[in-house]
């Protein structure tokens, strides 16, 4: 039991990596399908991680050493069914007559060994029949197939890494582990009253993408930016070099500028960035009689002022202050006095930003370009009913 409990410990020591590492892809996910992110849905698949983590780890931990692993490469492979029944029985003298008896297979290391792997999969099979939907036979399937997967690590001596299998193959191992996913699946149909249902869930994401956060606009913000600097190092410094622009910063500022409002121009309104968050940006009278050169021009204000506020503006500042400590203007605590107080006069413009994204108000580029942000995400769960209501038939109805 100690060491199943220190395998844990070291399996909750790694998952904050393995979070952060899959933050980024799992963002990135639910804002393309629902445009938003559900507090619900990140603690049941963020535990669903770490339960598989944690599974995972105590399927190859402790590791031997290489010493040690030399000593244990002698199992063989059990590949007799149900062989746990003869361990369990072998080891324990029950007697009917005395009930007393009956305990004694609670001790038993055989029948603790079996009602381990019984539940390490229970809550597999209840993932997947809660939040995956999967139907009975998917789960079997699917909790065989993870099952076989730690057998073969095993058997691998992890995946090679041991010149020989330091754990052993057993075929008992499958089954149980298959009966605990299916187990898992029917605790999942006993509990599906006292739970929201995925169908609840995903609802709720779609009405909550109505509300464009200030989350979502910034991870489009950061697609957006990474395109745009590619296109200025690819081909954006190559064009300016042609009109002999040469200051750099200015001329990398124009780009950016540039690039952004074209492709939302060619691309009705979507960027990279709003496209992988499922955003689109309109002008606020658009008609089907608006040019593209006009929105063109709509969308270069939009994004020339935005880069004034945010990033230029900022930047000046701070140059300011350090040409004035460079010609002696102001002495060393000035100056640091005036970056501090510059940095969090910012800093609040920069909260009522948030505040304002968040109160649904039209920031100020917005207003200045006549330009607005439209949620582009396609309600599913509505489509869904609207086709099974189609399909009924008139004896149905």
């Amino acid at each position: 039991m100690h060491q199943y409990v220190e395998t844990i410990k070291q399996a909750s020591i790694l998952f904050p990596v393995i979070a952060v590492i899959f933050t980024i892809p799992y963002l990135i996910y639910n804002y393309k399908k629902y445009g938003s992110i559900l507090s619900l849905r990140i603690w049941i698949v963020y535990s669903f991680i770490l339960y598989l983590l944690c599974t995972y780890c105590l399927i190859i931990l402790p590791l031997p050493s290489s010493e040690r692993a030399q000593t244990l490469m002698g199992y063989h492979m059990q590949l007799y069914p149900f062989n746990f029944i003869f361990d369990i029985a072998k080891n324990i003298q029950i007697n009917p007559e005395t009930p007393k008896t009956f305990f004694a297979i609670l001790g038993n290391t055989a029948f603790l060994t079996t009602i381990f792997n019984l539940v390490m999969t229970l809550p597999f099979g209840f993932y997947l029949r809660y939040y995956f939907r999967n139907t009975f036979a998917q789960v079997a399937k699917r909790t065989f197939l993870l099952s076989l997967f730690f057998e073969l690590t095993q058997l691998s001596g992890l995946y090679f890494i041991y010149k020989g299998n330091y754990r052993l193959f057993d075929v008992d191992d499958l089954i149980i582990n298959t009966l605990g996913g299916m187990l898992g699946y029917l605790f999942a149909n006993l509990l599906a009253n006292l739970l929201p249902t995925r169908a609840e869930i995903d609802r709720k994401s779609y009405e909550r993408s109505k509300n464009i956060s200030f989350l979502r606009r910034l991870v489009a913000l950061v697609f957006d930016m990474i395109g745009a600097i590619f296109f200025y190092l690819v081909i954006g410094s190559r064009i300016l070099d042609l009109i002999n622009l040469r200051e750099t910063y200015f001329r990398a500022m124009l780009s950016i500028i540039i690039f952004l409002a074209t492709t939302t121009s060619l691309t009705k309104g979507q960027t990279f960035g709003f496209f992988m968050t499922n955003l689109k940006v309109r002008l606020e009278n658009e008609t089907a009689a608006t040019t593209t050169l006009s929105k063109f021009c709509h969308y270069f204000v939009r994004y020339a002022f935005f880069i004034l506020q945010y990033l230029i503006i900022p930047l000046i500042g701070i140059k300011i202050i350090q040409i004035l400590r460079l010609n002696n203007i102001t002495d060393e605590n000035t100056t640091i006095i005036l970056t501090l107080s510059y940095v969090f006069i910012f800093f609040l413009y920069f909260m009522i930003t948030v505040i304002l994204v968040s109160i649904k108000k039209p920031l100020l580029y917005e207003k200045i370009s006549k330009t607005k942000l439209e949620n582009t995400v396609i309600d599913k769960t509505k489509e869904a009913s609207k086709t099974d209501i189609q399909k009924k038939t008139p004896l149905e109805d």
